[in-house]
């Protein structure tokens, strides 16, 4: 997911005889946080910065993973259909690091993909209807929440839960 640091907009109720004025910022400075999420321990893992990200940059994190999770018997990563997931060396290195089972949501399954979810959350706090003029303050912001999803617990148990209903489908 990425954050760019301007103000987004969300919905409100004003006068109309008045304007509306929106502080933003100029350029398109932006957090890209390759991040995976945990249903079960309801945390957050992931390796923020402005790099793009690409194939290597996923290595790095699928890295970052195996390293917070080494002691963990199995590893599985519910990924979208990103084409940095599907390149020669990442499927390379996922060849050579057999640890985490990778298995890859449906094209157009937005509804299944708890990391969208979980954008959205993140999105709303330290963005939506904030005004930051320095980048480094919403970069802070950022990572504060980021850092410290446990104190959001019961929000996020309502937006990112792993009910689903299971469809059959008879032909």
């Amino acid at each position: 997911m990425y954050l760019v640091h301007n103000n987004a907009p969300g919905l409100c109720r004003r006068d109309p005889k008045y304007p509306l004025v929106l502080r933003t910022n100029t350029g398109r400075k932006r957090l890209n946080i390759p991040g995976a999420y945990n249903p079960d321990e309801h945390s957050f893992l992931h390796l923020t910065g402005e790099e793009n990200c690409d194939a290597v940059r996923v290595i790095e994190y699928f890295e970052v993973i195996l390293k917070a999770y080494r002691n963990a018997p199995k590893i599985i990563l519910i990924l979208d259909n990103a084409s940095y997931y599907k390149a020669a060396i990442v499927t390379q290195w996922l060849e050579e690091h057999p640890g985490p089972q990778i298995d890859f949501l449906p094209p157009c399954a937005l509804n299944l993909n708890l990391i969208k979810r979980f954008r959205r959350f993140v999105k709303d706090r330290p963005v939506r209807n904030t005004y930051y003029e320095k980048y480094r303050t919403f970069r802070a912001k950022t990572f504060q929440l980021l850092n410290h999803v446990d104190q959001h617990l019961d929000e996020l148990k309502t937006l990112v839960g792993e009910k689903f209903q299971i469809v059959k489908i008879y032909a």
